[in-house]
C-alpha cells in the first residue's frame, strides 16, 4: 500500500508577513486558552499588535518561522536568542519562545517538526542548551517535550487576564 505523504515546509519570516503574524497570533493564542473562558482582548492587543510584534521581529536575536502542511499555513514558532530570551538563561542558550498551531492543524506531528527544526538552528547557532516555558496545564504540550527529553527544571508564575497562573521551565541540554 503506498502513503501519500503531504508536505510540511518551514520558512523563516520577512516584515511582509507581519499581518499574517499577527492574525494567527491571536488565532491560536485565543484557541490555546478558550478552556479558561476569559477574554484576552487586552492582552491580546498589547502582546500581538503590529507594533510589539514588529519590535520582535526586526530583533536580530529573534526568529520566527512559519510552518506550512499541505501549502497551508498552519502555525509559526519563535526563538530567542542571548538577550532576547524572556529570562536569562546564559549565551548557550536557544529558548523556544512559541509554537502554536492553528486549530485543525494541531496533532498531526507539527509540534515535533518544530521541535526538531529548534534542534536544528541551535546547532546552527552553537548552542548547546534548549529551553522553553510551558503553561502547567497544558499536557499535550508537555507530553510533547518530555517525548523529546526535556525535563522540567524550575517554574515561574505569571499573571494572565488578571489570575496567577504558572509555567514550568523545561529544559534539554544538546
Amino acid at each position: 500500500m503506498a502513503f501519500n505523504i503531504l508536505p510540511i515546509s518551514i520558512e523563516e519570516l520577512t516584515y511582509a508577513d507581519l499581518p499574517k503574524l499577527r492574525n494567527l497570533s491571536i488565532d491560536t493564542f485565543n484557541n490555546s486558552f478558550k478552556n479558561e473562558g476569559t477574554d484576552f482582548s487586552n492582552y491580546t492587543d498589547k502582546n500581538y499588535s503590529y507594533g510589539q510584534l514588529a519590535s520582535e521581529m526586526i530583533n536580530p536575536q529573534s526568529h520566527f518561522y512559519f510552518i506550512f502542511y499541505n501549502h497551508k499555513l498552519a502555525g509559526y514558532l519563535k526563538l530567542n536568542l542571548y538577550k532576547a530570551q524572556s529570562q536569562p538563561m546564559g549565551n548557550d542558550a536557544l529558548e523556544i519562545d512559541r509554537i502554536y498551531i492553528r486549530q485543525n492543524f494541531e496533532y498531526m506531528g507539527l509540534e515535533s517538526r518544530l521541535i526538531e527544526f529548534a534542534f536544528d538552528q541551535a546547532k546552527k547557532f552553537n548552542k548547546h542548551l534548549v529551553w522553553s516555558s510551558v503553561w502547567e496545564h497544558d499536557h499535550p504540550v508537555i507530553y510533547t517535550y518530555t517525548k523529546f527529553g526535556f525535563k522540567a527544571v524550575d517554574s515561574k508564575t505569571f499573571k494572565l487576564a488578571g489570575k496567577n497562573q504558572k509555567d514550568l521551565v523545561m529544559q534539554i541540554k544538546l
